[in-house]
């Protein structure tokens, strides 16, 4: 739109230029014209919130592709927002920032899901207080992507997060969908949030679980006939997670500062935390809460083990 009509302007001075140079009068009333046009194109930009963010974005952010990589560096902005999460220990010893990757992982039955729930119950009350003229707070929209999940699991989620507002659900169950559905739903929902931030609004995100999805690619290059590598998987599974992962972020004031937090979700086997995509997703993240079983067995919620738990942001993302 804003490329065609430039064009158009330009077109037009040509014109003026070539064939009324003798003709002052004309001159003066194509130049009134352009400017007319070019005042009016500034106050719809201006006043227009939709506008600006639908067909200016567009030429830096493409929604037609699943599979297109994270925003570049110059787009983003260092992580130094605090986000608060109502997790004494969390708040305290292992801040988490807007924008940040913090990774979930732990035995099955320990309490993983939980946690983003009860961050999700916690930035409801906020999403309600930032609603008051002069808080000082903006509002957080949470999605929840999952994966292969289990129709039994998936009850006790909606009836958890179906009274909590400003929340997206997007769920591919184990019986109903193939693995095909299973390895995009994370894609769709990942582009969801990028459509959000880009508005400038802070999301939350969470992937349950990510090695689940994987399982999902690995049956998938299996019947592609793709070179199996480590416990079956394809080679190119780090480039998957780590091209989803990588286009969570926080962008610059510039471009509205909106940010993506994510927080996938890996399940591990007798509490080894060095298995293939443990590891991968380790690397590629900002920090992990690790639940230990024996603390989820002795009463403690949510079963953070501080001692293997760690947020690499550290101080930036630290409360006042």
């Amino acid at each position: 739109m804003f490329y065609n009509f430039f064009m158009i302007l330009f077109i037009l001075v040509f014109i003026t230029i070539t064939f009324s140079i003798n003709n002052t009068i004309l001159l003066l009333n194509f130049i009134s014209i352009i400017c007319i046009g070019s005042f009016y194109l500034i106050i719809i930009v201006i006043f227009s919130n939709y506008l600006l963010t639908d067909y200016i974005f567009y030429y830096f952010f493409n929604y037609n592709n699943l599979l297109i990589r994270g925003s570049r560096i110059s787009l983003r902005s260092k992580v130094n927002e605090s986000c608060l999460f109502g997790i004494s220990l969390v708040d305290s010893m292992l801040p988490v920032g807007q924008g940040q990757r913090q990774l979930i992982l732990g035995d099955r039955y320990t309490g993983k899901t939980s946690i983003f729930i009860y961050i999700l119950l916690f930035l409801s009350v906020i999403n309600g207080l930032s609603s008051i003229d002069g808080f000082g707070s903006r509002r957080i929209i949470s999605l929840y992507i999952g994966i292969s999940q289990n129709l039994s699991k998936l009850l006790g989620i909606v009836q958890s997060l179906c009274s909590i507002n400003w929340t997206v659900l997007i769920i591919s169950t184990h019986s109903a969908s193939s693995s095909l559905l299973s390895y995009i739903v994370p894609l769709i929902g990942i582009s969801i949030g990028e459509r959000l931030r880009d508005r400038g609004n802070n999301v939350i995100i969470c992937f349950d679980d990510l090695s689940k999805h994987s399982k999902c690619y690995r049956q998938i290059s299996l019947i592609l006939g793709k070179i199996p590598s480590r416990d079956a998987f394809p080679s190119d599974i780090f480039n998957i997670h780590s091209s989803l992962l990588e286009r969570c972020g926080k962008l610059s004031v510039i471009y509205f500062g909106g940010t993506i937090s994510a927080f996938p979700i890996i399940e591990t086997i007798n509490s080894d935390i060095t298995e293939y995509i443990a590891t991968n997703i380790i690397s590629i993240t900002d920090g992990q809460f690790y639940t230990n079983n024996s603390l989820f067995l002795g009463g403690i919620r949510p079963a953070i083990d501080s001692s293997l738990s760690v947020s690499r942001i550290g101080s930036n993302a630290q409360c006042a």
